[in-house]
């Protein structure tokens, strides 16, 4: 596609679709090549968009580059065809050249990339001459892209509900974590003395990836549920001396619990979770404080995934955009502009429920219920709650 049909460029290949001749010249601007090249491109586009969605491993980078290289040769082909009718310009046209320049601006308004893209570019061509072209050509399919959509990989995030934080969030969190936070969760209480059959059943009654590890409400850690589980079959095997109907105790479970979780309190700003979330990379922050009847400070109160944060966040109930101020504009107008901001779709609260939310952050049981109530938990598992957050990590 790239390659030139002059004196010397013999290739069987080129004189066997139709691109050169056998006296090594550039074939004709027939209807036929034209229609090829155009069907070659769509479907190829098509085959990459079945194979990406499916998850088949088809690849993205090399079939861009053949969608855009028959695009830019069958313009490249027509271009030829009118310069030789009109002599619209001095020199040939060369189609390999509109091939290539099709190939890196497909590729650009695919995955949005730039800089990178051109030095692909010019590594495959072995030449200096053509990177305005090439410079050109990703600038305008990536700023065409932008006012269509997202690069693909993006959107590809979103469609998988892959939690995803931008690196650059230029959002001002004026909300607590105890605002946001699943409070109503499944414990493993080993204050409760449970038995290793009442660990199987909470292993069978819900499906969790893990659980909060407590002792009377003191928060010990995190049992993830594989790790359980490998402990419950270690226990059938007899590589633990215990049986099923012994009690459980908190040494039991530290091969298991990883007390090294992050914690937080529940009045902890918003900011601070966003940036542990970013930064440090874990998935869950556990809030922990002191309850009424409780005064301990490890008293666990609730949860708060990076799912539930990004829910959140781009639901609008927590966060605001900080916008420019335009020069000259007053301060009222901006004041006003500033509070508005991404709640105009939101439901309107009012002072007397923002004051009792944030004061229901200090009262324990003030959270509000999640809708989505699970099966009855076993009697040893009483004390947190027989909720479902939609958060699967949230148990």
């Amino acid at each position: 596609m790239f390659e030139s049909c002059g004196p010397g460029s013999k290739h069987q290949v080129r004189t066997y679709i139709g691109l050169c001749t056998e006296e090594e010249d550039y074939a004709a601007a027939s209807a036929s090549l034209l229609l090829g090249l155009a069907a070659a491109a769509g479907l190829r586009l098509l085959q990459t968009t079945l194979t990406f969605g499916t998850a088949c491993p088809a690849g993205l980078f090399v079939p861009s580059l053949f969608t855009g290289a028959c695009l830019g040769r069958c313009m490249g082909v027509a271009m030829r065809a009118l310069n030789e009718h009109f002599h619209v310009f001095s020199r040939p046209i060369e189609p390999g050249v509109y091939s290539m320049v099709g190939a890196a601006a497909v590729l650009g308004g695919v995955c949005r990339v730039t800089i990178s893209l051109v030095a692909i570019m010019l590594e495959l061509t072995g030449g200096m001459t053509y990177i305005v072209p090439f410079m050109l050509a990703v600038l305008v399919a990536k700023i065409v892209g932008d006012a269509l959509n997202e690069g693909i990989y993006d959107l590809y995030i979103v469609l998988r509900g892959y939690p995803f934080l931008q690196e650059e969030l230029d959002v001002n969190f004026e909300e607590r974590c105890c605002d946001i936070m699943e409070s109503r969760l499944t414990t493993l209480d080993v204050g409760l003395r449970p038995r290793f059959a009442d660990i199987r059943a909470l292993l069978e009654a819900y499906e969790f990836k893990g659980f909060p590890v407590v002792n009377n409400g003191k928060f010990v850690g995190y049992a993830k549920r594989h790790r359980l589980q490998g402990m419950l079959e270690k226990l059938y095997t007899g590589a633990i001396p215990k049986q099923m109907d012994d009690l459980v105790e908190e040494q039991d479970l530290d091969p298991v619990t990883d007390s090294t979780v992050m914690r937080m309190v529940p009045d902890a700003s918003l900011s601070q979770a966003h940036k542990a979330f970013k930064q440090l990379g874990c998935k869950y922050i556990f809030l922990v404080g002191s309850s009424g009847h409780n005064p301990t400070q490890d008293v666990l109160q609730g949860m708060l995934t990076k799912k539930m944060f990004l829910l959140a966040l781009k639901s609008g109930r927590v966060g605001h955009m900080n916008e420019p101020e335009v020069p000259g504009a007053p301060a009222a107008a901006s004041s006003v502009s500033s509070a508005t901001n991404r709640r105009v779709s939101s439901l309107l609260v009012s002072v007397d429920q923002i004051l009792h939310q944030r004061a229901s952050c200090r009262t324990p049981g003030g959270q509000t219920p999640s809708p989505m109530q699970s099966p009855a938990a076993p009697p040893f598992f009483e004390p947190s709650s027989d909720s479902i957050s939609e958060d699967p990590e949230a148990p």
